[in-house]
């Protein structure tokens, strides 16, 4: 993949994280009015995501023998929490953007708020969990909510009985706040310490 730089790439990355913020909410209340329909909603809709319409081909590669053994009766267990569902939802939109920028050399910029989410994408790439080592780390920071090494083995979101830095709320408002500031930005400078 050829890298995007400068002003087209902010815009790539805005109209990125816009689609992410539209999707957001009319995802989040399907997954959540799914669940709150019971099982039978949730066994339907999952018979029908995982159906399957594609052939085995022979190729030079070991997949074709995984393929081969798997079964189209053997769907994978419902997810039954929905907290993780949505959860996982809201993670994979920062995932996306957040990775969009590393790609595209603009997750180094030293703007708190750019910092910020490198280390939410850290978080979750951490199984939901912050590992911070103590010493000097750019100002990583957004709304009032200040991410440093104090957070270190804290959970990101809420999940299995731990206490949430941030909200799904956040996550969204932290995405429709880059979304504005990458309209904006038509460079890129780093001052070379930032991550």
């Amino acid at each position: 993949m050829s890298k995007t730089h400068g002003e087209k790439a902010s815009v790539l990355a805005a109209n990125l994280i816009a689609a992410q913020v539209r999707s957001l909410p009319v995802t989040l209340l399907a997954v959540s009015r799914a669940f709150d329909n019971g099982d039978a909603a949730l066994q339907r809709m999952t018979g029908q995501l995982f159906e399957r319409k594609l052939q085995v081909v022979k190729t030079g590669s070991g997949g074709n023998i995984v393929a081969e053994e798997s079964s189209d009766d053997a769907l994978p267990a419902l997810p039954y929490e929905k907290a993780e569902c949505l959860r996982v939802i809201v993670s994979n939109a920062l995932l996306a953007v957040g990775l969009f920028l590393r790609e595209h050399d603009m997750a180094s910029m030293r703007t708190p708020e750019i910092q910020f989410l490198g280390r939410a994408v850290d978080a979750i790439l951490n199984a939901n969990t912050f590992r911070i080592a103590p010493g000097h780390m750019p100002v990583a920071a957004f709304d009032g909510l200040v991410i440093n090494a104090s957070l270190d083995g804290k959970a990101l979101f809420a999940d299995a009985g731990r206490e949430g830095f941030m909200t799904f709320g956040d996550a969204i408002a932290l995405l429709e706040w880059l979304a504005r500031y990458l309209h904006g930005e038509k460079n890129y400078v780093s001052g070379g310490d930032a991550g």
